[in-house]
């Protein structure tokens, strides 16, 4: 990977369903296919494109991986941060995770942000959780009180607003998925304290933070959660709406990273 990325990078971005498209087509960006990075699986969640984005952005050097792996796919939790561990091997001391999620929060609208100040971990599984740690890692207990950096979620904020896109802080709740969420499970993440529910990040984060890596999390509210059925096309839709203010947004916080 680092090779092919042609150097050590900054930051590696995983971009989330809906959001493969964002950042493609940028000038500065050249495609990589996964099959080329190691002989990667193609993503098979809707939504995600198995190619990274290598280049500059801000000024930094980037890999954006275009699409992920989930658990509800079957795929054991190795493959799931597989390309969190590509970036962190190629360099990167700080990680954007993106997600497109279900808005729990009474005052959310779809097409709003909310940049990750914690989470609950309700995957029933974890990275660290092996007879051996990742390489590199000699702390199975990590320290997960600041798990998404407040410093970066203060850029994100003020690069959110001035992209245009409505910006809140909140509790992010991962699920093994691939179902909805039923009315019940709705209040029981409410009551929680879940802001908004996804199927991913939580794992990657954790895996991050295990190599001291400096995480910002960034849900896509693409549906709200007010009784109405939640579909696929509704999360393709509005990512698909949100994708130039959300590259715009991604731009400006790269750009403030310590070189």
């Amino acid at each position: 990977m680092r090779e092919r990325v042609g150097g050590d990078i900054s930051c590696a971005i995983v971009l989330g369903s809906g959001l493969a498209r964002a950042l493609r087509g940028i000038g500065t960006l050249s495609p990589i296919g996964y099959d080329a990075l190691g002989g990667l699986p193609a993503p098979s969640a809707l939504g995600h494109v198995g190619e990274a984005l290598t280049g500059t952005l801000g000024g930094k050097r980037i890999v954006a991986f275009c699409g992920r792996y989930h658990l509800y796919e079957g795929r054991t939790t190795d493959e799931v941060v597989s390309l969190v561990a590509l970036g962190i091997a190629a360099g990167a001391r700080t990680v954007i995770l993106t997600n497109a999620a279900g808005g729990l929060n009474r005052i959310f609208e779809a097409g709003d942000v909310m940049l990750l100040r914690d989470h609950l971990n309700l995957t029933g599984t974890n990275p660290l959780a092996a007879k051996t740690l990742p390489p590199g890692v000699t702390e199975r207990f990590v320290n997960m009180s600041d798990a998404y950096a407040q410093d970066l979620r203060d850029v994100a904020h003020v690069a959110g607003e001035r992209a245009g896109l409505r910006v809140h802080d909140g509790v992010y709740a991962g699920l093994l998925g691939p179902s909805y969420e039923t009315p019940a499970e709705v209040t029981m993440l409410r009551l929680l304290g879940a802001d908004a529910v996804g199927m991913s990040t939580v794992l990657e984060t954790i895996y991050a933070r295990s190599y001291g890596v400096t995480v910002l999390g960034i849900s896509l509210i693409t549906n709200v959660h007010d009784g109405a059925p939640t579909t696929s096309d509704e999360v393709m839709v509005e990512a698909d709406r949100a994708a130039g203010k959300f590259a715009a947004m991604l731009t400006t916080v790269v750009t403030e990273l310590p070189a």
